[in-house]
């Protein structure tokens, strides 16, 4: 074969996804006395490359890209070992990059780490789960060009500022570019936490990585003992006003909560409703006139300091949990709460290992090496199920009382979201393509175990509905026929009938940025769609109110879509931008609504949970802002 012939099948290999060929033409290349790092670039990459863009343009989705990405490093696993060592000035870009800790979502990582390797970075994958010491030490060690630090979940991004932190209380600062990325991670928040920047996807996270890499001084002299002395006097006063911040900020949660504590017992609650909080709910849940829309920013694990307890002991002491949920109502004035603690409950239950911070949320990190060790266990004391649904039953009398008179709304994982805890998302998502059948027996069993933990809720009198959190219905993820093959079915045939025996609302919470909502929406019948908006994904198919409300709102009351991030600042100027925020959302809400003929079907909230350390009082400013101006603006808007 001729050069250009084995790097095209080096290519065609990747485009494939076949490990096998990728592996014989990587060792062709060698033994034909091609430059390995022109095989790498010219053949393993531009196959990359090819499927990268096929991902832009929707032609393929994640599983297709994990399994290119897995014949990309075969090939490099032959060919790496061979390049000849280059001095510091013309390496390799070198790159570590991790999920941090808390987080156990890495699909988003990967692609990013994949299409940074494709391009020639080296990169160490510290994996997910990273804990924040662990960023600095690969850093130093492998002297990066740049650190990418990814996170899903709005309750683990906060740790983004501690590594900021980090970085100049070493002297690492100027030493790399620092990166952060993730679904809710914003530019201005990367800018807010002393990142250099973010991208919306992984193709613009290599052009941003290059681009500000480029710009470096060699290795060997940025991370030079002397220079990193000099970094460190240089941020010294920046040093202590970050730990002074972190200082003031370690108890926000707890003294927010005094502060609202202590208003609630001078005034009580601002102004006396018309509607309890129960009619209202199930009011817009009907599309009947209320007196305003309901709110409730999703302020669950951040409720415990009204206890005041730990995340620990909110996720797994039933009095605690139903004392948050309780406190939750009577000192914000919200109009539901969510039991929403963690999603690793059922993964933990079918054997996954399950991490559980005193002050964090608990995450499923002990992944199951085989399908054949999931283990399917009855809902019954000493599963992590059973003793949540006695909590949400404890919840349940207590948000019944006359003075409250607040509906309670159960929440656990679906189907795939909690296969994919217990074996890892990109485990699953590869196996989609590549052993179908495994991942079909082990959904087959796990829907049974859901059903039985739905069908428990309702037994036990202990959810006045039950939110299911089926999160991969995203289409930069998979298709809409792969999330209907191996999720949407499974709760079409199986699950919804659940629901239907109780006649009970089925309710979806789903952060993810491009939802399926056909399917989630139209074809299940949901009742209530709690969702987020990313804005800076709205080509790729993130909806607001003002897409969903005329496609939906006949069969869907919407709740969203405020971003919950903001929420982690205590100041005057963030309890403002919260309050013009909630009556922009109002206003629009409102108005979208009466174009539709509809009068209520939407609940003010938040996109995804206010994280376990932001400001209740910030909580509260969305409610009051509700509360305040929300009857006049519906008698105003509605009529």
């Amino acid at each position: 074969m001729t050069k250009e012939e084995i790097l095209k099948a080096l290519a065609d290999a990747v485009i494939a996804g076949d490990d096998d060929e990728a592996v014989e033409y990587a060792q062709k290349a060698l033994a034909e006395g091609i430059d390995p790092q022109e095989a790498i670039i010219d053949g393993l990459a531009k196959g990359m490359s090819v499927m990268g863009d096929k991902y832009e343009r929707g032609e393929v989705f994640v599983p297709h890209l994990m399994i290119a990405s897995s014949a990309l490093y075969e090939g490099m696993d032959i060919l790496t070992p061979h390049i000849k060592q280059t001095s510091d000035a013309s390496r390799p870009v070198t790159g570590v990059i991790g999920t941090i800790e808390g987080d156990v979502h890495d699909i988003g990582k990967n692609l990013v780490r994949t299409m940074m390797s494709a391009a020639g970075f080296t990169m160490y994958d510290l994996g997910h789960d990273v804990p924040l010491e662990k960023f600095i030490e690969a850093a130093k060690e492998h002297k990066a060009d740049f650190l990418s630090v990814s996170a899903l979940m709005t309750t683990t991004m906060t740790g983004m500022d501690k590594i900021s932190e980090m970085l100049l209380e070493n002297g690492y600062r100027d030493s790399l570019v620092f990166m952060v990325g993730g679904a809710p991670v914003s530019p201005q928040y990367a800018q807010t936490v002393g990142a250099d920047g973010t991208a919306k996807d992984a193709a613009n996270a290599v052009s941003f990585a290059k681009e500000h890499t480029a710009k470096l001084a060699p290795a060997e002299e940025r991370w030079s003992d002397a220079k990193i002395s000099v970094t460190k006097t240089k941020y010294k006063d920046a040093i202590l006003k970050k730990k002074a911040a972190a200082g003031s900020a370690e108890n926000i949660t707890l003294e927010s909560a005094k502060k609202v504590m202590e208003e609630f017992e001078k005034i009580g609650t601002k102004a006396a409703s018309k509607m309890s909080h129960t009619d209202r709910i199930f009011g817009a849940l009907g599309d009947k006139k209320v007196d305003r829309l309901p709110v409730y920013p999703l302020a669950c694990g951040v409720a415990r300091k009204f206890v005041p307890c730990t995340y620990k002991e909110y996720a797994t002491v039933p009095e605690n949990f139903a004392k948050t949920a309780e406190a939750a109502v009577k000192y914000l004035d919200v109009d539901t709460f969510v039991g929403l603690t963690d999603l690793s409950i059922t993964a933990a239950d079918v054997g996954a290992g399950v991490t559980m911070p005193d002050e964090d949320t608990p995450s499923a990190t002990g992944h199951l090496k085989d399908y054949e060790d999931i283990e399917i266990p009855e809902v019954k004391k000493g599963t992590r199920i059973y003793n949540h649904i006695q909590a949400s039953k404890m919840a349940v009398e207590k948000l019944h009382k006359e003075e409250l008179n607040a509906p309670f709304v159960a929440f656990h994982e679906g189907p795939l979201l909690t296969l994919t805890q217990a074996m890892g998302a990109d485990r699953v998502l590869h196996d989609m393509n590549t052993n179908p059948n495994d991942v079909h027996k082990a959904l087959d069993r796990i829907t049974d175990f859901v059903n039985e933990i739905s069908t428990a809720f309702f037994d036990e009198n202990a959810a006045d509905a039950i939110c299911v959190d089926n999160l991969w219905s995203n289409n930069v993820i998979m298709s809409a026929d792969q999330y209907w093959e191996f999720d949407g079915k499974y709760v079409y045939d199986r699950h919804l009938p659940v629901f239907n025996k109780y006649n009970a609302p089925y309710v979806i919470h789903n952060c993810a940025d491009a939802v399926h909502f056909d399917i989630q929406i139209r074809k299940f019948g949901t009742a209530m769609y709690s969702y987020a908006y990313y804005e800076k994904n709205k080509d790729k198919g993130s909806k607001n109110y003002a897409d969903l409300i005329p496609e939906y709102s006949d069969i869907c009351c919407m709740m969203g879509e405020v971003d919950p991030i903001q929420f982690m600042n205590n100041d005057e100027a963030t309890f403002q931008n919260i309050r013009n925020d909630t009556a922009k959302l109002m206003d629009g809400v409102l108005q979208t609504l009466k174009d539709n003929g509809r009068q209520s079907k939407y609940v003010l909230s938040t996109g995804c949970e206010v994280p376990p350390e932001g400001s209740l009082l910030a909580v509260k400013a969305m409610v009051d802002t509700a509360k305040e101006i929300g009857e006049d603006r519906y008698t105003q808007i509605i009529g």
